[in-house]
């Protein structure tokens, strides 16, 4: 049984949302252009059909998520189904044209009202656009505004359809002298009046024309002030933490550029803040999770982290126990190419493990005797013997580092064999070297 977060639910939806669009557009147009049903256009309403069918089966037997629990009992579903969309579904799930032409041997082009009316149930399932659209926020949770931009759009697109099929229904020519070119006519005069551009070129030849076009400006006033308002909240919204680091970034540099400091190091504070804005690291991670119960903070740090932890050799395959432990101590840092991450004769206070980027072990006269790349740590040395740092590591390149300060290091010492392994390891190479 399949839950809503299913992401084959939401292929489903997917595809359920391109037949409704489809049906949208192509019932109305049969009215205003003059074809027949050819083995294609059959083949595709008998599959838009079988999805709208489908769609009813699928509805009944999938578990509804309400008041903060999953209900899979069938009678309960088909209860509320049948209560509130099942008509609409059934509806439109009925190959009425097709009946139709079987049973009663009547074409499309010769009775266009009828088979316009019968199309038009098929459109009934644009009602459920919105809970389709809702499901596939939830699954694949877009930048916020893109479910409304993809809505309006949805809606814009059909609404300029239907008016221009408007048109070319209120107009004086027969039904075969219609066809594309004077569709997209339809279509321009619709664009152009909804955006109150109006340019004139086409113009009302007779009352009901008019009238219908008072309708259409009518309409155009209301999308022209809502396309304003939605774009106008889409593009404010799309990445509001983005937005609030490129402030911080133009803030921080007026200060600095205030305080004349100079032009090289306002540079690099800029690339800084660059790199965090594209990596994403612009909010504080403990502050966002800090709401989360224990275990699905444990699971979202390590989804999280995921690549360091495929990077670090002892970590790989190891007790989940040190894993959580270390997830939950590591602090994220990063630095900048040509940065100095300690000194040789500074005190040791953490541990450094390399996520991304390179780092040089250097001697006193800048002599690179060792290239650390991601997946190692260092630092450890100056932890386990108490004694000054015995060498100066600088970055070669950007560098995102994790450290763990010296008493939570001690604590995993002495908690977790494996890590106790590790570092010692690690020593016992250090000094055979040195």
């Amino acid at each position: 049984m399949l839950s809503e977060n299913n992401r084959v639910r939401v292929y489903w939806d997917i595809l359920v949302f391109i037949c409704i669009f489809w049906a949208s557009l192509e019932s109305p147009l049969r009215i205003v252009l003059s074809y027949d049903q050819n083995i294609v256009l059959t083949g595709i309403y008998f599959f838009v059909d079988s999805v709208f069918a489908l769609d009813i089966l699928w509805n009944c037997f999938t578990p509804e998520y309400k008041e903060g629990k999953w209900i899979f009992a069938r009678p309960q579903i088909l209860k509320d189904y049948f209560k509130t969309w099942f008509l609409l579904d059934l509806i439109a799930a009925l190959p009425l044209e097709y009946a139709t032409f079987k049973i009663f041997g009547i074409q499309q082009s010769t009775h266009p009202y009828l088979y316009l009316v019968l199309g038009i149930t098929r459109i009934l399932k644009i009602f459920r656009i919105s809970d389709i659209l809702h499901r596939i926020n939830l699954a694949f949770q877009p930048t916020p505004g893109i479910l409304r931009l993809v809505l309006f759009s949805f809606w814009a697109t059909v609404i300029a359809h239907w008016c221009a099929v408007g048109w070319l229904f209120v107009d004086d020519r027969a039904d075969y002298q219609t066809g594309t070119e004077d569709y997209i006519k339809a279509l321009y005069w619709t664009v152009t009046t909804i955006a109150t551009v109006g340019y004139g070129d086409i113009t009302p030849a007779n009352t009901v024309q008019r009238i219908y076009t008072i309708f259409v400006m009518i309409l155009g006033a209301g999308v022209y002030a809502t396309v304003i308002g939605n774009i106008a909240s889409i593009l404010g919204n799309l990445d509001l933490a983005k937005a609030a680091q490129l402030k911080k970034m133009a803030q921080v540099d007026s200060f600095l550029r205030a305080r004349g400091v100079s032009s090289e190091l306002r540079r690099k504070v800029r690339d800084y803040y660059m790199y965090v804005i594209d990596r994403g690291w612009g909010e504080d991670e403990n502050h966002l999770l800090n709401d989360l119960p224990i275990s699905l903070k444990r699971e979202v740090k390590i989804r999280l982290h995921r690549g360091l932890l495929e990077k670090v050799p002892f970590l790989k395959g190891a007790d989940p126990a040190l894993v959580t432990n270390l997830i939950f101590l590591l602090r994220p840092a990063i630095y900048l190419k040509g940065d100095t991450i300690f000194r040789k004769g500074d005190m040791g206070d953490s541990l450094y493990i390399l996520s991304e980027g390179s780092v040089d072990i250097m001697s006193d006269d800048n002599t690179i005797f060792l290239t650390l790349i991601e997946g190692q740590f260092f630092g450890e040395l100056a932890l386990i013997t108490e004694e000054p740092r015995a060498a100066t590591v600088r970055t070669n390149s950007i560098c995102e580092i994790y450290t763990l300060n010296k008493m939570d290091f001690n604590r995993s010492l002495e908690l977790f064999p494996e890590f106790r392994s590790a570092i010692e390891k690690s020593v016992s190479s250090i000094k055979k070297h040195s």
